[in-house]
């Protein structure tokens, strides 16, 4: 979840929102489960073709100025299409390298506690680098940076191209931790991003990113279930409950906003 918040909070950045982020970590799970496993070159070429394609959906919607959210939600059919044409039931195997690659501990410390660590440190300097100044400042006012001399066009294909690499390497590692795949793993992901970016102080409204926010609420929405099991909570309320976490966060930044215009 985390590394699929990371992905959506560069489209959320942009002004936008992918409703296909998940449905795109699933396709990249099934690849590579199937053609990377049997098939190592194959499978890595099916890779960066998924990956050329999904930036490229930045230059459709800005050359043709079709909303986002009909575009990446049209883009999740076609990603669960192939998803289902290469592997139409759940299995195939991790790769033993992709398996380690997600496996190694250092000491006592976890490994999902040491990659969230480095994902946050990856964004963060990303959003540092004038790159990320730039990609922010099209979400928070377009028209100027194009005054500017800025290209609309080539920047949404970077943010895009920086989302599908967030998105793979989730669609990755769901295949490294199940040690298979399913074209469904990545769907239940896709409204959580959002709502974990919005969690994490993020603006729907673009240009306003955070990106240790959003980190940290994709881990609080993760950890929900087990909170609950703790507390002897059946899981059915899961998403109730992140609806309600999410509700009440949104409220208490509304009710400090309005504190904070009054003179």
């Amino acid at each position: 979840l985390v590394l699929v918040t990371v992905a959506q909070m560069f489209i959320v950045g942009g002004s936008e929102i992918d409703l296909g982020v998940g449905a795109f970590a699933g396709l990249v799970s099934v690849l590579s489960a199937t053609l990377l496993y049997d098939q190592p070159w194959l499978g890595a070429l099916a890779l960066v073709a998924a990956l050329a394609v999904y930036a490229g959906l930045g230059g459709v919607i800005q050359a043709r100025k079709i909303p986002a959210i009909v575009v990446t939600l049209g883009a999740s059919f076609i990603w669960v299409g192939i998803g289902y044409a290469l592997q139409p039931t759940p299995g195939g195997a991790s790769p033993d390298w992709l398996t380690a690659l997600f496996g190694w501990s250092i000491g006592f410390m976890p490994t999902s506690i040491i990659m969230i660590a480095a994902v946050a440190l990856i964004v963060l300097i990303i959003d540092s680098l004038p790159l990320g100044v730039v990609l922010r400042g099209f979400g928070n006012n377009p028209a100027a940076m194009i005054r500017s001399g800025w290209s609309p066009t080539r920047y949404a294909l970077v943010r895009y191209l920086i989302a599908g690499l967030f998105a793979g390497a989730a669609g990755l590692s769901l295949t490294a931790i199940n040690t298979a795949s399913d074209i469904n793993s990545g769907n239940s992901y896709t409204l959580l991003s959002v709502a974990a970016v919005v969690m994490g102080g993020c603006s729907l409204l673009g240009g306003i990113i955070s990106p240790v926010g959003a980190v940290a609420g994709a881990v609080t929405l993760s950890l929900i279930g087990a909170l609950l099991g703790t507390l002897s909570v059946s899981s059915d309320y899961n998403a109730a409950t992140q609806g309600l976490i999410l509700i009440a966060l949104l409220t208490l930044r509304s009710m400090t906003a309005d504190r904070r215009s009054k003179p």
